[in-house]
C-alpha cells in the first residue's frame, strides 16, 4: 500500500506563461467586484478602494479594465508630492486614481467606489487655516486702502 508521500508531484509555475500582453481574466473579475461595491454605495453609502498595484494584473488587464470603465466628465488634477490624476469613469461613483511620484511614475493606482474620492474633500484643518489667512489678507488690504 502506497502513502501520499510516495505519489510524485510536480509543481509547475504559470507565472512565466503570463506576459504584460496577456489578458488573464482579472479585468472581468474586477468589473464584477466594482459592480458589487457600486450597489453597496447606492444602498448603504459604503465606500470601497481597490488597490490595483497589489493585484496580479498584467498591463493588458489594466488597459482592458480602463477601456471597459471608460472616462466620464469629471477630472481632478492634484499637485502635491508628485502629480495625482483622478477621473470619474463612465460609471458615476467609480473613480480611477493614479498617484504619481516626483519623477512621474505611477506609485499607487486605485479604483475608488465613492460619491467623491477621499483625496478630494478639503481637510478641516486646511479650511481653518484658510479662514484665518483670508481674514488676515482682508485686514491687510484694508490697511492699504
Amino acid at each position: 500500500m502506497s502513502s501520499l508521500g510516495d505519489i510524485p508531484v510536480t509543481v509547475e509555475s504559470t507565472a512565466e506563461a503570463f506576459t504584460e500582453d496577456t489578458l488573464t481574466g482579472m479585468a472581468d473579475a474586477l468589473l464584477r467586484e466594482i459592480q458589487e461595491h457600486l450597489v453597496a454605495l447606492r444602498d448603504s453609502g459604503d465606500n470601497h478602494i481597490i488597490d490595483m498595484r497589489s493585484l496580479p494584473l498584467t498591463q493588458a488587464d489594466r488597459s482592458a479594465l480602463k477601456d471597459m470603465l471608460g472616462e466620464g466628465e469629471v477630472h481632478v488634477s492634484i499637485d502635491a508630492s508628485g502629480p495625482t490624476e483622478i477621473y470619474e469613469t463612465g460609471y458615476a461613483g467609480v473613480w480611477w486614481v493614479d498617484y504619481q511620484d516626483l519623477i512621474g511614475s505611477s506609485a499607487i493606482q486605485q479604483i475608488e467606489i465613492a460619491t467623491i474620492p477621499a483625496l478630494v474633500p478639503t481637510h478641516a484643518d486646511d479650511i481653518a487655516h484658510a479662514a484665518k489667512r483670508l481674514e488676515k489678507d482682508i485686514l491687510d488690504r484694508g490697511d492699504a486702502t
